[in-house]
């Protein structure tokens, strides 16, 4: 299902550099400010070794509270212009037919912060706000052209009360490993809060990973949208 495709010209796609935006990321919807979801993320290298000690808990004595989220599915088309968006670190995406955009807030491609958008409207807001161009009452797949497809299967675990780990497996053979952390923000957090926040959380996250190489062992891993487009230029 996975498909390579040119942001200008809906056929095969020209790979392009990909940084992150930094900025107020508030999204507004009928006059009303909404609560803002923060996720931090970093990215782990998956091994079969750490596969075994994650689906058994370490053999039954690794981590304090575990609970094992399953499997599920998803098929993710990402959307663009000319590659303005990806450009600032803004990524709208069609996942299972529901209209999502993260917006980077800080760091990389391991290491990760994103302001999370749910629903048509207040994503078309998204990116009406990051395009020069005006909407004139067009649709998001008017407006933007798609640049990724390709389907994943996630198994999740959900360790210590908080944090959700990930292992990612694309249907064009890229496999990576994530935990997060999810706060919500309120607008009166501001960006000096949130940057304190999401400084917090990443902490959190590195601690505990730390706590525990056999699940999280050492090595670089490479992002789903990161295999895609690498994969694109062979």
């Amino acid at each position: 299902m996975s498909r390579i495709i040119n942001t200008f010209t809906g056929k095969r796609y020209a790979v392009s550099h990909i940084s992150y935006y930094l900025g107020n990321n508030a999204s507004t919807h009928s006059g009303r400010v909404q609560n803002r979801q923060l996720e931090v993320e970093r990215k782990f290298l998956v091994t079969p070794a750490a596969i075994v000690y994650l689906r058994s808990n370490g053999g039954g004595s690794g981590f304090k509270r575990y609970e094992s989220l399953g499997k599920q599915t998803t098929h993710d088309t990402y959307y663009d212009r000319n590659n303005v968006l990806f450009s600032k670190g803004v990524y709208i995406r069609r996942r299972n037919g529901h209209w999502e955009a993260k917006i980077r807030s800080g760091g990389d491609f391991i290491n990760s912060a994103f302001t999370e958008i749910d629903g048509k409207n207040p994503v078309k807001e998204v990116v009406e706000q990051n395009l020069p161009v005006t909407a004139d009452g067009r649709g998001i797949e008017e407006i933007l052209n798609p640049c990724a497809e390709f389907v994943t299967e996630r198994e999740s675990w959900m360790i210590d009360g908080s944090f959700k780990v990930d292992v990612d497996t694309t249907d064009f053979g890229n496999t990576v490993g994530e935990v997060e952390l999810t706060r919500t923000l309120r607008y009166a957090d501001g960006e000096e809060g949130e940057t304190n926040i999401r400084e917090k959380m990443d902490q959190e996250i590195r601690a505990f990973m730390q706590s525990c190489p056999q699940a999280f062992p050492a090595g670089r891993p490479l992002g789903k949208l990161s295999a895609y487009f690498n994969q694109a230029q062979k």
